[in-house]
């Protein structure tokens, strides 16, 4: 962050910080200067934590907890410089506090996705600081987010108040994110509103893209085909992180539901608008439709031998070997989950049609 922006805010945000007074996310009122005319007429700004700030924050904690390992702590972490290290500076404090911390963050770091819910629930990330778990459940809520586990990210990342993390920006954005993906427009409007109005400073990138996620959320339509392609995209996402369960099969059900209202509504349409003629009174129906069917200069009646087709079940029916060979297309197609929503609607569709 560069330090030209806002240095009279930073400064009592700073001293209040450090005595407890205040956490890092501040009403601006009160202390407006010249160099915050522009943010004076927010409610609140949430303002990223100077590194300088959270490395001394750390060491008070460190040296509260664990002081015999500040040494090696400081050797450590001498190459984070950049504003982008302050949560990692956070997490290498909490592992030189609790070296369960740092097991449980290089295995995070390395698990597979479908294994990181079993994980969570075996987490050490706790402490008695409010500073400090927010930003531990803050730091899990990016690493699930950035491996799509995007509900278990909103559920750490929820509770969090946002004025305490020192990046409110990428909370903001990943939080966000993730209500966009599971379609939580009301939440994902909240948090993209606090991302693009309320937080100092604001990366371009961040920016560009909240713009985008609020521009498709206004477009939304429920029960729409968007809609309906979203869930099946997330349907698709919690499959491939092995996930079948009931949630998975809800939104698949859903997914039918939609799709059946939109047939039925498509029905409909066609149903009531094939009775109208043109306003002239005039018809495009031939008079003789056989004779007009003919091709011209054609001598021949035109007639065919007809097909013996047995009433039996076989008509209509591919022989078993090409049924396999289709539904082995098919597979090579499609994701396994569409062949199921397919027969599942087709199912339902089977029984609607056998009640009286």
């Amino acid at each position: 962050m560069k330090t030209s922006l806002i240095r009279p805010l930073r400064a009592a945000v700073a001293a209040a910080f450090l005595t407890g007074a205040v956490s890092v996310g501040i009403p601006s009122v009160g202390f407006v200067s010249s160099a915050q005319a522009e943010t004076s007429t927010l409610s609140s700004v949430y303002e990223a934590m100077p590194l300088e700030q959270i490395r001394e924050r750390c060491q008070v904690w460190l040296e509260q907890q664990k002081p015999e390992s500040l040494d090696a702590w400081k050797q450590q972490t001498a190459e984070f410089t950049s504003p982008q290290d302050g949560l990692q500076l956070v997490i290498s404090t909490a592992a030189a506090a609790n070296p369960e911390i740092g097991e449980f963050v290089a295995t995070v770091d390395q698990a597979p996705a479908h294994q990181l819910t079993f994980l969570i629930e075996q987490s050490p990330l706790k402490t008695d600081d409010a500073w400090m778990q927010a930003n531990l459940k803050f730091w899990l809520g990016l690493a699930l987010s950035q491996r799509h586990l995007y509900e278990e990210a909103v559920d750490q990342l929820a509770p969090v108040d946002p004025t305490l993390v020192v990046d409110p920006a990428s909370y903001f954005f990943h939080r966000a994110v993730g209500e966009h993906h599971l379609l939580n427009a009301e939440a994902a409007g909240t948090s993209l509103k606090s991302l693009l109005t309320e937080t100092r400073p604001l990366p371009e990138r961040y920016r560009t893209v909240g713009e985008l996620m609020q521009q498709d959320l206004a477009s939304l339509e429920e029960k729409g085909l968007d809609e309906i392609a979203r869930k099946m995209r997330d349907v698709e996402r919690r499959l491939n992180i092995g996930r079948s369960g009931q949630k998975v099969q809800k939104i698949e059900k859903e997914i039918i539901d939609s799709l059946d209202e939109l047939i039925a509504k498509l029905e409909q349409q066609g149903g009531g608008g094939g009775g109208s003629g043109s306003g002239s009174g005039q018809s495009n129906q031939p008079s003789n439709p056989a004779d007009e069917s003919r091709v011209k200069g054609s001598t021949a009646p035109g007639e065919v031998d007809e097909k013996d087709l047995a009433n039996n079940a076989e008509w209509g029916n591919l022989p078993d070997k090409d049924q396999a060979k289709a539904k082995q297309i098919l597979g090579t197609m499609f994701p396994p989950h569409y062949q199921r929503a397919i027969e599942a609607y087709n199912k339902k569709a089977a029984q609607r049609n056998q009640r009286p």
